[in-house]
């Protein structure tokens, strides 16, 4: 009788701990899907935040850069990195959720400078390019044997090497890029050409919240992050965070219909 005793208490005291959970969650910067700003987050940020409080779960997100992201994630420091493309490499540490938005991946370079980009990555061989350290290109791109890449902590980084002429072309997110170079004040106060972007993109990705697949809790996790997900959409709180963010109709409808086909 004790023995049975004990085990329901130890059941009920884990479904109370899982029931009240406070996920912490970690990213990087990556306007103007995941904005470190109290007032306005960015509507990745929000969409998840709002996901997992419908499952009756407290949300604290660490904004820091990309890499020590995901060794936080790695070391069970936290429980998932959101804004994560998909590789091969990372789906054999991390489970991914479906994904919740999709992004541009360029080449960006001063207006000034004269480069030839056929759209194969060998015509990039002559130059330099920067990117942050640990950014999903392509799978092509991160296995070409002939690129010149150095990596930078940030895409913030990229662009200042870019604007001194320490770099020939920066890849990243194009969103992002355009983001930073408009509002971030370290870039503006620097006198530069105008920074424009190469055609054709490089790939267009996919955004994921991932979970190393050894977490005691990832299963758990990515349970509370669908079924909020599936909530949301069906409430219309999804549909008033991207309202809040200036989405018209179709753009609005791109992202539902992005999580919606995903759902079970």
């Amino acid at each position: 009788m004790i023995v049975r005793l004990t085990g329901l208490f130890c059941c009920l005291m884990l479904s109370f701990s899982l029931n009240s959970q406070t996920w912490r969650l970690v990213t990087e910067p990556f306007p103007p899907f995941l904005i470190d700003n109290n007032e306005k987050p960015g509507w990745v940020h929000e969409l998840v935040v709002s996901a997992l409080k419908s499952q009756n779960k407290n949300v604290e997100i660490e904004y820091t850069h990309w890499a020590r992201a995901l060794k936080l994630a790695q070391r069970h420091k936290r429980v998932a990195v959101i804004g994560a493309f998909y590789t091969l490499k990372r789906a054999k540490i991390f489970s991914y959720s479906l994904p919740i938005a999709t992004a541009d991946i360029v080449l960006l370079k001063r207006a000034d400078s004269e480069i030839t980009y056929s759209g194969s990555l060998y015509s990039l061989t002559p130059y330099t390019i920067s990117k942050g350290e640990d950014y999903v290109i392509s799978e092509e791109f991160e296995h070409h044997p002939q690129l010149a890449v150095t990596t930078t902590h940030s895409l913030i980084e990229s662009l200042t090497l870019l604007i001194h002429g320490r770099v020939d072309l920066v890849a990243g997110t194009k969103e992002v890029a355009l983001y930073w170079l408009e509002n971030n004040e370290t870039l503006q106060n620097l006198k530069h050409s105008e920074i424009k972007v190469i055609t054709p993109f490089l790939s267009t990705q996919k955004l994921h919240v991932i979970t190393a697949k050894n977490h005691p809790q990832s299963a758990y996790f990515q349970q509370d992050l669908y079924t909020g997900l599936q909530t949301i959409v069906a409430n219309g709180d999804a549909a008033k965070i991207l309202k809040r963010y200036d989405f018209d109709t179709n753009q609005t409808d791109k992202v539902l219909a992005l999580l919606s086909k995903n759902f079970n």
